[in-house]
């Protein structure tokens, strides 16, 4: 990269271009004939150190507590015996304001002359400009002494317009996700509108959050007529408007005695979350209107609509909070609560959409797929941070994929990851997870949510031949809450296309969580399956979906054929208020619970149950082959690829087992839409190989192989 040099610190300029400038209003481009002129330098040195050196006092004390340490400065030559320091500006003002206490006889620590007059830095070549800017974002974009977000995104945008690089060719430079970029890019290229108005003046550093919220919400964009190729609104009028909410206006009044003065309106909106607030109404002219009279979002919000929606909100996270109440307590029902529970369950039944809605009720709220029509599912998945998978791809995906590998090597985790990614931004998805995996009963406490969610969730994907990403993290909002008992919030970001959906979730101590968003996506209907997991829940809705669309005969069909042919029906029943799946058996006179049977009975009923649960959707299924007799596998496995054609299903379905595997291409059930993963660590990391079925079929067939 370059080679080490010995120079003076009063021969190394500081860069009058660094990006971490370029939000500054007293920002100007400079020449580089410029550079080393005093004044030029001087104005550099009071940037990069601010008010009383309030931006290097860190640096400064470090250099006193420790000297110099290891992390040469590198640089560039310039005319006359000068060097532009190209990384670690901020280091090289502090050590020139420690020389200046140096001179003055001022303490400087463990600093020694020789110190500043022998600096070793870094000579790099000059033929190559992007390395230059690549090291700047590596430090200063996934580092830890970040740039504000506009500078960041100015980095970003100049790899790509200034100098050529692809978008992929930046995020692996960089470290950073696709749909980060673009996020950067589309609130940058609104920013730069924003600063060519009549408001342009008055941009500020922290106004970015407001203009990303802007370009990532949904009925916002549709409001401005957003074009997202041209990454500009094309409704001038609404943009305009927008621009005054955002900005001070200067008006003329008249006082008492008829005099004019001018008055100066602070903005309407500050904060991100207003946004989003003003998203809930923007469509309703008359709430609009209200908000530039009032200069309020309160008082628009409660002149329309989506108080109505708030309300119903909050009427059904109630709802869900005292169902869950009446469950714990249900031993205490008596004879007449009974009639008044009916009453309640038809007024509820009214409310769910017919059954060729493509809604579906989960936890407590209306969930909608994104895409009307599927024609086909996820081509690539990239799992850039979930558990311990990191960077993890698979960019060659089947109808079915079998997920091998041996203990620990991130199967379940990949499952849970694709599942996630499914389910778009409903965080109900990520505490179910952990509820079942954690065998909670109806709630899981926010401490134990704060304790297992610690790192940032990222995932890209192609689905239905469209970009999706989601991005969860764990954040300390900034939002106006109660905090009394606040823990931390859950912030979910999901994206499909450019379309952006977002939930938060408030985590308090001893209190309910808060869950908060606009409307809830997923791309499909998802399942995940597991034989440690248990969920009634979800049986008891994919039951009602198999009688609905007259496909249980076919999974009591091939229970009878290949496991016990005296089972004749198995049905849901309530016994005693609990819900049961009973198996009329041909050598019974009683009907006896499913969980009398052999787990094996009990594992592909709920896979064909779910199945069909899953129908144009992915099923995630977790040690496919567990309680499953070495002998079932074959015919199993080929029911498994046959359901998956018959209902258009995409399967995910881990194991590590050889027989398993060997079964799937054993069965004479045709390979071409068959996948196989092999998941092992290298070097701490997750890698994952694949094959493809036919491929697959051959080498066992010929050499017996074994992928795991």
């Amino acid at each position: 990269m370059g080679k080490p040099i010995i120079k003076h610190i009063n021969r190394l300029m500081l860069d009058p271009n660094n990006y971490r400038f370029i939000d500054n209003k007293d920002y100007r481009k400079v020449e580089d004939e410029n550079i080393s002129n005093p004044r030029i330098q001087v104005r550099t040195f009071n940037l990069l150190t601010g008010k009383n050196q309030e931006n290097i006092s860190d640096l400064i004390k470090s250099f006193k507590a420790n000297g110099i340490l290891n992390d040469p400065i590198q640089v560039k030559e310039l005319p006359e015996g000068n060097y532009l320091v190209v990384e670690g500006n901020r280091r090289t003002a502090a050590l020139k304001y420690l020389y200046k206490e140096f001179q003055e006889s001022k303490d400087v620590g463990r600093l020694a002359e020789s110190d500043f007059k022998s600096l070793e830095v870094v000579l790099i070549s000059d033929e190559n400009p992007i390395e230059h800017l690549i090291t700047m974002g590596i430090h200063h974009i996934g580092g830890k002494r970040k740039w504000s977000p506009v500078n960041q995104a100015q980095l970003i945008k100049d790899l790509i317009q200034v100098y050529g690089m692809s978008e992929m060719e930046v995020c692996n430079s960089l470290g950073i996700t696709k749909h980060n970029l673009r996020r950067s890019l589309r609130t940058l290229a609104f920013i730069e509108k924003y600063k060519n108005s009549d408001f342009g003046d008055q941009f500020e550093t922290n106004m970015f959050s407001v203009f990303e919220e802007i370009t990532k919400n949904t009925k916002m964009k549709a409001w401005l007529e957003w074009n997202e190729q041209m990454m500009s609104s094309e409704n001038s009028i609404n943009e305009e408007r927008l621009f005054q909410w955002i900005s001070k206006e200067e008006t003329v009044e008249e006082d008492e005695l008829g005099e004019e003065k001018e008055i100066i309106r602070e903005p309407i909106i500050t904060k991100s979350h207003e946004i989003r607030e003003l998203s809930k109404f923007i469509d309703d002219p008359q709430a609009v209107d209200q908000m530039e009279d009032s200069r309020s979002i309160i008082e628009a919000f409660a002149l329309s609509d989506a108080v109505g929606e708030s309300r119903l909100k909050s009427a059904m996270s109630s709802i869900v909070k005292e169902v869950n109440t009446a469950f714990q307590f249900s031993e205490y029902l008596k004879s007449e609560d009974y009639s008044q529970i009916e009453i309640l369950k038809n007024k509820l039944d009214s409310l769910i959409p017919s059954s060729n809605s493509n809604a579906v009720v989960a936890s407590g709220s209306f969930i909608r797929q994104y895409f009307q029509e599927i024609s086909s599912h996820y081509s690539s998945i990239e799992i850039n941070n979930y558990k311990k998978l990191n960077n993890t791809f698979l960019h060659k995906i089947g109808k079915v994929n079998i997920i091998a590998g041996g203990n620990n090597t991130g199967k379940t985790s990949l499952l849970e990851a694709i599942y996630l990614q499914s389910n778009l931004n409903d965080i109900n998805a990520l505490i179910e997870l952990e509820r079942i995996r954690g065998n909670f009963g109806l709630e899981i406490s926010s401490s134990w949510i704060d304790e297992i969610f610690q790192n940032k969730i990222d995932i890209d994907s192609k689905f239905n031949g469209t970009e999706c990403a989601l991005e969860i993290d764990f954040i300390e909002t900034k939002e106006s809450i109660d905090k009394s008992n606040y823990v931390k919030t859950i912030s979910c970001e999901a994206l499909v296309y450019n379309d952006s959906f977002d939930s938060k979730m408030h985590l308090y101590a001893n209190r309910e969580p808060v869950l908060l968003y606009d409307e809830v996506k997923k791309l499909c209907n998802a399942a995940l399956s597991s034989p440690f997991r248990n969920t009634p829940k979800l049986l008891e809705r994919a039951h009602n979906k198999s009688i609905e669309d007259q496909y249980l005969p076919k999974i009591i069909d091939f229970i009878r054929t290949y496991i016990d042919t005296k089972i004749e029906k198995i049905e849901l029943t309530t016994i005693d208020n609990v819900k049961r799946f009973m198996v009329k058996s041909s050598d019974q006179e009683k009907s006896l619970d499913l969980a009398q049977f052999g787990e094996g009975v009990q594992r592909v009923f709920e896979i064909g149950l779910l199945m069909g649960y899953c129908r144009n959707g992915v099923l995630c299924i977790d040690e496919v082959d567990s309680a499953i007799h070495k002998d079932l596998l074959i015919p199993f496995t080929g029911f498994i690829q046959n359901l998956a054609d018959e209902f258009n299903v995409q399967v995910f379905l881990s194991t590590h087992s050889k027989e398993c595997i060997d079964a799937f291409v054993l069965n004479d059930y045709p390979d071409d839409d068959l996948m196989a993963y092999a998941m092992t660590e290298i070097e701490g990391s997750i890698v994952s190989k694949f094959l493809e079925g036919n491929e697959l079929k051959s080498l066992v067939n010929s050499i017996n192989i074994d992928i795991r």
